[in-house]
């Protein structure tokens, strides 16, 4: 899906408010589009949640509540004050992409707009282009759309915001990913070896190791540590990625596996970073208890009492015993 049809840069950008040619466009959107397409280019959609979805053939009808910061000026000084508002949206001559929209969990408490684009397209059809996060994008193209705006309380939004969160989790990663770098989606899915395309540049320009997808904040090493993807983390630390990158909210990949409950790349991860132990040969250890010879864990201290060549040497009638 391809995010911008008036070619604004998408990686990077989440409000449009400071990209050249918006207030431009946007004028132009409010004096020469049809009334109600005008009244839906005014909606502030970042931050915007979805109160209810139905689509049937044609037709969708949408609540969100959106709300926007005020700052006000006063005698007293500069303060600032939230407004919210319920949105119901009835478009008609509907297509949606992706058509079915399940997987983007948009009344999930945790699901809310992060930005909205209104083009036109085609010769009588308007799009409504939304980026939701955590789950992915969504395009509504329609012929026509009525809208209907009422202020309502803050409880309302904190009521949607309570709801039953979506999260990023599950045995595949969340529709988010498919929309991030090659380099994050490949690591995300513990793909290890589209992730050493990515890297290797074997589509297009190699991917920076460390190169964070600013549109998700994350770089591959922190993908792989969300999905607990060993695999992918250890090729990424075996290249050189960097341990103590933080994520655009701060985190290092340690941080985001142990905040995800990530086990397996917690473990991989606190190993790399712990500092290298010497490690002695292997020898042949008896089993009492089974009579068959076992490898000497390398991490495994050697008992005091215990000489070197009763550890090493095949010349020995007996061999050492296991002290543990």
């Amino acid at each position: 899906m391809r995010w911008s049809h008036v070619n604004w840069p998408s990686v990077g950008y989440v409000s449009l408010e400071d990209v050249d040619g918006h207030r431009e466009h946007l004028g132009r959107l409010v004096l020469d589009a049809p009334p109600t397409v005008a009244a839906l280019a005014s909606v502030q959609w970042d931050e915007a949640r979805f109160e209810s979805w139905e689509a049937d053939d044609q037709t969708l009808s949408v609540v969100v509540v959106v709300r926007n910061d005020e700052v006000l000026d006063t005698p007293e000084g500069l303060w600032r004050r939230w407004n919210h508002a319920r949105v119901t949206l009835r478009f008609r001559g509907v297509t949606l992409d992706p058509t079915e929209t399940g997987t983007l969990d948009l009344l999930a408490g945790d699901v809310h707009v992060l930005r909205g684009e209104l083009a036109h397209v085609g010769p009588d059809g308007w799009e409504l282009r939304l980026l939701v996060s955590p789950t992915g994008e969504l395009a509504i193209v329609f012929q026509d759309v009525a809208v209907e705006v009422r202020s309502v309380d803050e409880t309302t939004w904190t009521d949607l915001e309570a709801r039953s969160a979506h999260g990023w989790h599950g045995p595949l990663a969340d529709g988010w990913v498919e929309w991030a770098s090659a380099a994050v989606r490949a690591a995300a899915h513990g793909d290890v070896g589209g992730l050493a395309m990515a890297l290797d540049g074997f589509v297009g320009e190699p991917a920076g190791l460390d190169e964070v997808d600013t549109r998700w904040g994350f770089a591959p090493l922190h993908a792989a540590a969300w999905f607990d993807r060993p695999a992918t983390a250890e090729l990424l630390l075996t290249r050189g990625a960097g341990v103590d990158l933080p994520d655009s909210e701060g985190r290092t990949a340690l941080d985001l596996a142990r905040e995800r409950g990530s086990a397996r790349v917690a473990t991989l991860l606190t190993a790399h970073a712990a500092p290298d132990v010497p490690r002695r040969r292997r020898g042949p250890v008896q089993d009492e208890a089974r009579g068959t010879d076992e490898a000497r864990d390398p991490d495994e201290a050697r008992d005091p009492d215990e000489s070197p060549e009763h550890d090493e040497s095949p010349e020995h009638d007996t061999p050492a015993t296991s002290t543990t």
